[in-house]
């Protein structure tokens, strides 16, 4: 007898090599015509009675346990979990999972359990994830992102794989706002030491922003949809190699322009200190002084952080200032610090990470320079390269947390 709805399999590849990690069991049902498509409406439609879904559920798991205890060697089987049902489960109850990973004889190392989905007891989930991670399986966060609600979770429990689905994005393009947003999560993840699955990702684009973000795996139809039987490990690896050739030299290009930005603007900024330091007024110095465009404004500090002139920007070709912000304390800026502490503290130029300046909206960055050996020199400039990258048609992604970069200034 033909099964109602059965699993398919989308393959997992890990970045570094290439390989077919792991496959996701994803659920799938025949339509009127016949063809194979996804039974997730079956599952959300609110007609099916929860035991029906709960029994549909399981079906699909037991089903892909079989058919992986005869799959690959080496690789993962990850299987989707929602709240709802371990809402139906004690803290003693058998788990339906490892009955079935027992009669299939699959390893429980190489079964993951995606939670999925929002809402649910928290201390429930926690409980039952600590109960698979007893039997020796891993647990994934699916979706992560989609909801707030799921920051919970990351307290209830650290996860051992996170989940980031890149058509939460797809309606609309990717921005510097939802950039940072996946750049942040990459973040996490990292401090946290969960590994990151980018999912959904479909084209080039997508996977240079997972690299970006640290993903340690990528699935999507950039590869392969979910498909019936398992593949050959290795029928990935060249087509990923070719796009890291890729991502090498787009990204190999991209630091030697912002290099070469930095470096334009270091004459430029060496004829600034010394205007600064041939004069005790720092507006008269600067009425000497005409700043390349991408200049936003510049200010002093001392030694321990405390702004010590006004803002100047230069605007209607002349120079403005701000003295709101004297006595601001700026020591906690990585490049405040990074810079003070250096050996070199005198010859040294840092440049922050690049930021959405919150008064105007652009994308900038901090140069930070040694004006004496009591005053820091701090210039704030537009981000050209985040600039073109917005409106060029070749590249949807961001390099919004690219390492900062330090040059000798003597």
């Amino acid at each position: 007898m033909q099964a109602s709805v059965f699993p398919w399999f989308q393959p997992i590849i890990e970045v570094a090599t290439g390989r077919v990690a792991g496959y996701e069991a994803l659920a799938r049902q025949y339509d009127e015509e016949g063809r194979v498509v996804s039974a997730g409406a079956r599952f959300q439609d609110p007609a099916v009675k929860a035991e029906e879904r709960l029994g549909l559920d399981r079906q699909v798991r037991d089903l892909a346990l079989e058919a992986f205890a005869n799959g690959p060697e080496g690789t993962f089987l990850t299987l989707n979990l929602s709240p709802e049902w371990f809402a139906r489960h004690s803290a003693d109850d058998p788990l339906p999972t490892l009955g079935m990973i027992d009669r299939c004889g699959v390893d429980p190392q190489c079964v993951v359990i995606e939670i999925t989905e929002h809402g649910g007891d928290q201390a429930r989930i926690r409980q039952l994830a600590d109960r698979y991670r007893s039997h020796l399986m891993r647990i994934a966060l699916d979706d992560f992102g989609t909801g707030f609600q799921q920051l919970d979770r990351l307290l209830s429990f650290t996860p051992d794989l996170l989940k980031v689905d890149m058509r939460m994005f797809q309606n609309s393009a990717i921005g510097h706002q939802e950039s940072a947003l996946l750049h942040t999560i990459g973040d996490m993840a990292a401090r946290l030491g969960s590994t990151l699955i980018f999912e959904g990702v479909e084209t080039v684009d997508e996977f240079f922003l997972a690299l970006q973000c640290n993903a340690s795996y990528v699935q999507g139809f950039l590869f392969a949809p979910a498909v019936e039987e398992f593949v050959s490990v290795d029928c990935y690896q060249a087509q990923v190699q070719v796009l890291l050739q890729q991502y090498l030299a787009l990204m190999v290009e991209q630091s030697a322009r912002r290099q070469w930005q930095l470096e334009g603007l270091q004459g430029q900024l060496l004829a600034l200190r010394e205007l600064l330091l041939a004069s005790e007024d720092c507006l008269l110095a600067l009425q000497r002084y005409i700043p390349d465009p991408v200049v936003l404004r510049c200010f002093v500090c001392n030694r321990d952080g405390i702004q010590i002139s006004p803002n100047y920007a230069y605007r209607d070709a002349q120079w403005q200032q701000d003295s709101a912000v004297l006595g601001h304390n700026w020591s906690w800026r990585p490049w405040f610090y990074q810079l003070v502490a250096s050996s070199d503290y005198e010859r040294r130029m840092l440049r922050s990470a690049p930021y959405v300046d919150i008064s105007g909206g652009q994308r900038c960055f901090t140069l930070t320079l040694a004006l004496d050996e009591q005053r820091v020199l701090l210039v704030d400039v537009l981000d050209q390269l985040a600039t073109e990258e917005a409106v060029s048609p070749q590249t949807s992604f961001h390099s919004d947390l690219m390492p900062d970069l330090s040059c000798s200034v003597s």
